[in-house]
């Protein structure tokens, strides 16, 4: 391939490639869907290859990049006519947490481990499970969270009510793992934990989804089967 023809095909792909671009629109990155993300890498590998493979020729490789944005875009206009469209293509928001109780079925079919939910919660500035009413896991990966009402606003400022912090959370146990060292940090041993957890009715640690424990000594833990969680 000669220098000139690289030139007119990084011209001609560019000015091709703005103009679908245009015609697409615009999303913020926080509002893309996966499907978004994959037609967006894979238009720009197709861009790559009108450029840089010369034994495509130009009109094939332009053709071949117009047909893949013309689906992209007609998918798009079939998502915001239709429902049920959009619900095949983009998914739909999954319950992962209801009344500060984890859904495992939910986590395992969104392929989410408890860390990524408490890293989502604490982006929402939500350190403690027990303080959710609902979270829904978004189609952009987003996670959207509804406080318990009694943690909802007009609290101390409004009522001159004053309440000491809650502190970090000591996540205790996760997926019916002891994690030892947030143990050790709060000065107590396994032999504590599980007898606590007895004194509630819990024989076997892999029973426990999720424990954490704040500076008030307030122990939460979310049983793995379809028992409400617990405040101790």
């Amino acid at each position: 391939m000669s220098a000139w023809e690289m030139v007119l095909r990084t011209v001609v792909a560019f000015v091709v490639l703005y103009v679908w671009a245009r015609i697409l629109g615009k999303k913020l990155i926080s509002q893309m869907t996966f499907f978004d993300f994959v037609a967006g890498i894979t238009i720009g590998t197709l861009t790559g290859s009108v450029i840089f493979t010369s034994t495509i020729p130009l009109w094939v490789g332009l053709l071949g990049l117009s047909v893949f944005a013309l689906l992209c875009l007609l998918t798009g206009i079939l998502s915001l006519k239709s429902y049920r469209w959009r619900g095949v293509l983009n998914g739909k928001p999954s319950l992962i947490i209801k009344d500060g109780k984890i859904q495992e079925q939910a986590l395992s079919k969104n392929r989410l481990t408890i860390d990524d939910v408490l890293f989502l919660l604490r982006e929402k500035n939500v350190f403690y499970l027990d303080e959710v009413e609902l979270a829904y896991f978004e189609t952009n990966g987003q996670l959207s969270v509804l406080k318990k009402p009694d943690i909802m606003p007009v609290t101390r400022k409004d009522m001159k009510f004053h309440r000491s912090s809650r502190g970090l959370p000591h996540n205790l146990v996760i997926d019916g793992k002891i994690i030892a060292e947030n143990l050790q940090a709060i000065h107590k041993d396994e032999k504590w934990l599980l007898s606590i957890l007895r004194a509630q009715g819990v024989s076997d640690i892999s029973e426990v989804v999720f424990a954490q424990m704040d500076d008030g000594n307030s122990l939460y833990f979310d049983l793995r089967d379809d028992r409400s969680p617990r405040l101790h």
